[in-house]
């Protein structure tokens, strides 16, 4: 059963997924968009509302970050020990937030890590629809809206999905182990022999451009 502790009572991809509420500042994504940043460049990601994007929920963190809001300075974060239980405010100027990596499309992934009222907001109410994504299948999220919030100081605005139940396609797919890998190329009919005791290993035999990695 997949739960999230809501709060109530890093990664080794380099393409970031956003949320833009009012627009950024610099004038490059509009209000209510997504985008993706990847070394600083910023591309409004229009599939959002169009093919969507899928989530890994196995990759999922929650917690609390805060941020210096300094162009260039990495936020910190302080995670969740699990999905389903929060930790205590570490700090006045902690936000909630949290990361996913998700597939955006043409084989690559993004992840979605951000903090703030309107995505933490959003994953509230996505919470419910996740539970249900049934084991061994990944969620697929279609923009098809987005509502204005207020509240006591302030206000933003808070993406709306369509939520379906997919495969998970095979860029979230993990790497294989060694032991995976070799027994995907026996399957090809590639015999792997141990070296003798004491000689050489023997040259890696070719592999065939159709074995899966």
């Amino acid at each position: 059963m997949f739960e999230i502790d809501l709060g109530e009572s890093g990664s080794d991809v380099n393409t970031f997924l956003q949320w833009s509420a009012r627009g950024t500042q610099d004038g490059a994504v509009r209000a209510k968009q997504f985008y993706t940043r990847d070394g600083g460049a910023k591309v409004e990601f229009e599939a959002a509302s169009a093919a969507g994007f899928i989530l890994d929920l196995q990759s999922l963190k929650t917690g609390w970050q805060r941020s210096e809001g300094m162009a260039g300075v990495a936020p910190e974060w302080k995670w969740n020990p699990t999905v389903n239980e929060m930790m205590r405010k570490p700090g006045d100027d902690y936000k909630k937030g949290f990361s996913v990596k998700c597939a955006i499309g043409g084989g690559k992934v993004a992840v979605w890590e951000q903090a703030g009222a309107g995505v933490w907001d959003a994953l509230t109410s996505l919470a419910p629809e996740l539970s249900k994504i049934p084991e061994g299948k990944a969620a697929k999220l279609k923009l098809i809206d987005a509502k204005t919030v207020k509240y006591t100081k302030g206000g933003t605005c808070v993406p709306i999905f369509e939520v379906s139940a997919v495969d998970k396609p095979k860029s979230l797919m993990p790497l294989p182990t060694v032991q995976e890998a070799l027994a995907s190329i026996n399957e090809h009919g590639i015999a792997v022999e141990e070296a003798a005791p004491e000689e050489a290993a023997p040259a890696p035999a070719s592999v065939p451009r159709d074995a899966e990695f």
